[in-house]
């Protein structure tokens, strides 16, 4: 609290004492005034003129309790109006939150290939390529599981380029095997060179940024695996697509099958 306000506080009181003191003071030269002059008072008429000096400070007092009644009514209102205004920025991101999850449904649903699923390297061919499209990626693998042996084999890719074939493993074997294990997307950061390998007529390139996305069947169980890489790193609206995707092309394919 500053020195003003607490000087602003303190000037009432001290008017309200030098009132007393002065009302005191001239009662006191007027009495001793008229008893040397011969005139006496009655004790009730003494204590009748001190009513007034009374009367102000019982008035002081209760406008005093009264302001500290409207300044805790004011501090109520304004902690109202608090909750009002998180209320309102409460509801305003509920209906940003819905309204931007209505516009990754509708991003999927332009990602996901309209003709038959029942080609699945077909289908998944054309999905990479859609992403591509949409997204800046510059290659892409999609691995399925095979339901008896339960091992992920790779199905199709967008721009995949490797020396060796593609590895097969099972849940919780590799970083994919991994994600498919907790059946959450993963975003990685500053991927080691050679990783993954791009060729074009500009020669090779290693990006730096790679997604992982599982592919959840309705009971919510791994059957697939995307995999995306990229030379700019993904975003947080990269990965709520992405997860999104994965739960609906899972309901897709268990669809099909």
């Amino acid at each position: 609290m500053s020195r003003m306000e607490k000087s602003s506080r303190a000037m009432p009181i001290v008017i309200l004492l030098l009132s007393i003191v002065g009302s005191l003071l001239i009662f006191s030269l007027v009495y001793n005034y008229l008893t040397s002059s011969g005139v006496h008072f009655p004790a009730w008429l003494i204590a009748l003129s001190l009513i007034p000096t009374l009367l102000v400070g019982w008035f002081y007092f209760y406008s005093l309790k009264l302001q500290n009644q409207v300044s805790k009514l004011n501090s109520e209102i304004d902690s109202l109006k608090t909750q009002v205004r998180s209320l309102v920025k409460s509801e305003d991101k509920e209906e940003d939150f819905v309204e931007k999850k209505t516009d990754y449904q509708v991003w999927v649903n332009k990602l996901l290939p309209e003709f038959d699923k029942s080609d699945i390297e077909k289908y998944s061919e054309a999905l990479l390529a859609n992403i591509a499209k949409s997204v800046d990626i510059v290659q892409g693998q999609f691995y399925l599981k095979d339901s008896e042996t339960g091992v992920f084999r790779f199905i199709s890719g967008y721009a995949f380029y490797s020396e060796t074939p593609p590895p097969e493993y099972t849940e919780g074997e590799t970083l994919a095997g991994q994600v498919a294990k907790n059946k959450k997307l993963i975003n990685i950061d500053n991927i080691p060179d050679g990783y993954i390998t791009i060729l074009s007529g500009l020669g090779k390139g290693s990006p730096k940024h790679l997604i992982i996305t599982p592919v959840l069947s309705p009971d919510n169980q791994t059957i697939g695996i995307i995999e995306l890489a990229s030379f700019k790193p993904f975003e947080n609206d990269h990965e709520e697509l992405f997860s999104l995707l994965g739960r609906k092309l899972g309901e897709e394919i268990s669809i099909s099958k």
